[in-house]
């Protein structure tokens, strides 16, 4: 495949990826909840935080030159960085967005019922796992397949170009 078409498929997963991102942040904004939890294991010294308020949930684990937030607002977040990986994760309204990355920059949000991000990259690389309802997304290591099912989901390693792209009947995979 030539470099231009691999930065072609690259900027359609992007694409695609922009378009979950959009539809996720407008419902943080017109949808707050007063149950919201937040977990913070921020890079200084190895830290482990879980918080749990019925249907909702963050948990966070770092070892010291790593970061993880998580944030739970009707769902479930969980984090998990090491080796000085920075992972960011949100589960919403039934949602559950989880990520465990070594040495890179992951960000995992589940948004809506039975909405599953997960996000796993274990070599360094920075990835995005995007997840609505009755969807889901996995992200594995550089070895590992990337899984996008259901009607709005999203998971691309930006380091390889994987990915693969769902929205409605639109289906993407970059191999």
């Amino acid at each position: 495949m030539s470099v231009v078409a691999h930065a072609r498929k690259s900027v359609r997963v992007l694409g695609g990826g922009a378009v979950v991102v959009a539809g996720v942040a407008a419902a943080l904004v017109a949808a707050p909840s007063a149950q919201a939890v937040t977990c913070a294991a921020p890079p200084g010294t190895a830290t482990s935080v879980t918080q749990l308020d019925g249907r909702t949930a963050c948990g966070a684990v770092a070892d010291a030159p790593s970061g993880a937030w998580s944030y739970g607002d009707g769902g479930v977040g969980f984090a998990d960085a090491r080796t000085g990986a920075r992972v960011l994760a949100a589960g919403l309204s039934g949602g559950a967005g989880a990520g465990e990355a070594a040495g890179g920059p992951l960000a995992a949000v589940g948004f809506g019922e039975n909405a599953l991000a997960l996000g796993i990259v274990e070599e360094p690389a920075a990835a995005l796992v995007l997840a609505g309802p009755q969807s889901q997304a996995f992200i594995g290591d550089l070895r590992d397949p990337v899984l996008c099912e259901g009607s709005a989901a999203t998971a691309v390693n930006l380091t390889t170009g994987r990915g693969c792209v769902v929205l409605g009947t639109f289906r993407y995979v970059a191999p």
